[in-house]
């Protein structure tokens, strides 16, 4: 996926450019007390994106919404303290963000459409591979749209992009005990929700 190019002064992505989340989890970020913002923006644009998807913005405003986060994150990464990964601070950033465009969205009551409209599984892939992994995605989304705001946030974080637990529980102000009992919960609901959803919708 191509990411929007850095040309503002306050560094958020260019408008007009593709925002489309991945499934690829990779690029964490370690423990840093600092970190300048161009590092910060390309290591989890992507992050941020296939968060935002997943706690319920639509496509069609998952461009503003990026540049919602990365302008917040523009002004506030100097406050960043290194208590925890800078991954996870961001989420915390996105997770305000997506309640804000969530709220929008029912004023407007615009219904949500597929989570992958190309899915990024290579230049060679086969047409049934992107078919499969839409169909994949679209089943991710769908299990999310049933989850409440604190068990979305330990999905994506815990089972989506692998966040140490000591980290989640310090982000949602939960004791770690309950994050991984909602991990637990969370994948056996998964795989229940996988085993009774039709394989070709």
């Amino acid at each position: 996926m191509k990411r929007p190019a850095l040309t503002s002064p306050e560094h958020t992505p260019h408008p007009g450019t593709a925002c489309e989340p991945n499934a690829n989890a990779g690029d964490r970020v370690g423990l840093v007390p600092a970190v300048d913002f161009d590092t910060a923006y390309i290591q989890n644009f992507d992050f941020a994106c296939r968060s935002l998807r997943l706690l319920g913005v639509a496509p069609h405003s998952l461009e503003d919404a990026a540049q919602d986060v990365f302008g917040i994150v523009s002004r506030k990464l100097d406050e960043f303290a290194g208590e925890a990964s800078l991954r996870t601070w961001i989420f915390a950033i996105v997770q305000r963000v997506a309640a804000n465009h969530r709220r929008t969205q029912r004023r407007k009551q615009r219904p949500l459409q597929p989570f992958v409209e190309e899915p990024a599984t290579g230049n060679d892939a086969s047409p049934e591979a992107h078919l499969e992994a839409a169909r994949a995605a679209a089943k991710i989304e769908a299990f999310c749209e049933g989850l409440d705001e604190g068990h979305r946030a330990v999905f994506v974080l815990g089972l989506i992009e692998e966040v140490p637990a000591r980290e989640i529980a310090l982000l949602l102000g939960i004791p770690m005990f309950t994050v991984y009992s909602r991990i637990r919960s969370l994948r056996a609901r998964l795989e229940r929700f996988l085993e009774e959803t039709p394989r070709h919708p």
